[in-house]
């Protein structure tokens, strides 16, 4: 029995499979940092640490910054620390500035040994219970139920260690590790305006188990019930929800151990290529992004290996059908002060169109007429786009552009664009300019070029 049989027979009636070969992951800042830092993790951490010597990561953008760390489990459970219940409950209970040496060795070990178990593999369960909330009717307030089958179905493996036993335990593991993440987050608000604050009194959880089901007679999980915390919340509302890309599962299952460089570079393009995409752009990015995005080090001594599992990495995302497209990866040359200039150099891939596209949802409610869809033809010049500003408002909901992000990109008010697409203001030629080249970009990327359109958008 194939992965497929064995994913869609896992699921049985209770499970409406998307299509073969991916699965909806949403794209935001919360989703992209919580990779981020679990990629940091491991053997080889990249976590920063406080005055306290408590482990977090922080990750700073233009639109603002989000802090994650742990709060450590009680009582210990197999993957962290082997202190007893008691001491584990008394140090989390004694305040945080006044713990005595040997109490604060043991809450600091325990969160360093949990940020030391994060790997490729805690960021798949991650991207799976993710997709699972991305299919709830409501993510911000719906529970998304999976079990720990479908995590291997999805993983396409069965057994470790010769024990299906042993691949759930460390599934298990994984999920309560992601439960143990806290997260503090200031974040500009795209549709209201101002920022958006979460953590402020108390840390926010980034996932949340809300219900375990057990094996009969037995300690062993069977299911669990998980919802996002009240950060990842803020972005899966009905207009975060066109930002829902997809992750292909050919990535998931690439071997975490061998290849996993290629699933965080993968990754990488997918989180970047889908935001991309909507922009009508190719998404671009340099390898010194890249490997610190993936938690990589440069490695200084051997530049040339980087460079060669670079290539390589990319190689097999073109060849499972990640990337359509890629530059040349090689360098020129190998001489002496190459690797400072290949490490900044831009590179722009071609992301697989079906990983990105937005595509009607499904059980749509039927309407009660049957409408011409609507198609866009560029105009010729800024000038003809002056005399039909009203063009500006079909163009967007073709394209499915919310108008606060045009007016952002041409460097206008939202309001102000409103005006020019209502024929109330006249529209300026240095805009009319920047709206032709977004309007251009977005139909090369599509290819909605055909005859009739301008009549069609004329006699609507």
């Amino acid at each position: 029995m194939g992965p497929e049989e064995y994913f869609t027979e896992g699921k049985k009636d209770n499970y409406l499979p998307a299509k073969a070969g991916r699965m909806p992951i949403p794209v935001n800042p919360v989703v992209y940092a919580a990779l981020r830092a679990i990629y940091a993790g491991g053997p080889g951490c990249r976590w920063k640490s406080d005055s306290y010597g408590r482990p977090y990561y922080s990750y700073q953008a233009r639109d603002g910054q989000i802090n994650i760390f742990f709060d450590p489990p009680y009582p210990p459970y197999q993957g962290y620390m082997p202190w007893s219940s008691r001491d584990m409950e008394k140090a989390a209970e004694l305040p945080k500035l006044h713990l005595s040496p040997r109490w604060q060795y043991i809450y600091m070990g325990s969160i360093r040994e949990a940020v030391r178990n994060l790997s490729v593999e805690t960021a798949d369960v991650f991207l799976i219970l993710m997709a699972e909330i991305s299919r709830l009717h409501d993510p911000r307030y719906d529970t998304a139920m999976i079990r720990l089958e479908d995590i291997a179905a999805y993983r396409s493996v069965k057994i470790r260690h010769g024990s299906a036993s042993n691949l759930y335990r460390e599934f298990r593991d994984e999920i309560l590790r992601l439960a143990d993440l806290r997260l503090t987050m200031r974040w500009r608000d795209y549709k209201r305006g101002g920022n958006l604050i979460f953590g402020r009194e108390r840390a926010d959880k980034l996932l949340d188990i809300v219900d375990i089901e057990y094996k009969r007679d037995d300690t062993r999980w069977t299911s669990v019930s998980i919802r996002c915390g009240q950060a990842l919340a803020g972005f899966l509302n009905p207009d975060g929800l066109r930002w829902v890309g997809y992750y292909s599962r050919a990535l998931l299952q690439l071997n975490p151990y061998r290849e996993g460089i290629a699933k965080k570079m993968g990754t990488y393009w997918i989180m970047i290529g889908v935001t991309a995409g909507k922009r009508g752009e190719k998404p671009r990015a340099t390898p010194s992004t890249i490997l610190d995005f993936c938690g990589e080090k440069v490695n200084w001594r051997n530049p040339g290996q980087t460079v060669d599992t670079f290539i390589k990495s990319h190689e097999l995302l073109r060849g499972i059908g990640i990337l359509e497209e890629t530059p040349v990866l090689e360098p020129p040359d190998r001489n002496k002060g190459y690797f400072k200039k290949w490490l900044q150099t831009p590179l722009a891939v071609k992301l697989s169109d079906n990983l990105w596209r937005i595509e009607g949802k499904t059980n749509k409610k039927v309407l009660t007429r049957h409408r011409t869809p609507l198609n866009c033809q560029v105009p010729g010049n800024a000038e003809e786009l002056q005399t039909t500003p009203h063009l500006i408002r079909q163009f967007r909901s073709v394209f499915g552009i919310h108008q606060e992000e045009l007016a952002r990109s041409v460097n206008v008010a939202r309001q102000t664009l409103s005006n020019y697409e209502r024929c109330r203001r006249k529209l300026p030629y240095e805009v009319a300019e920047r709206i032709l080249a977004v309007w251009e970009r977005k139909s090369r990327q599509n290819h909605t070029h055909r005859p009739d359109q301008r009549a069609q958008l004329t006699n609507s």
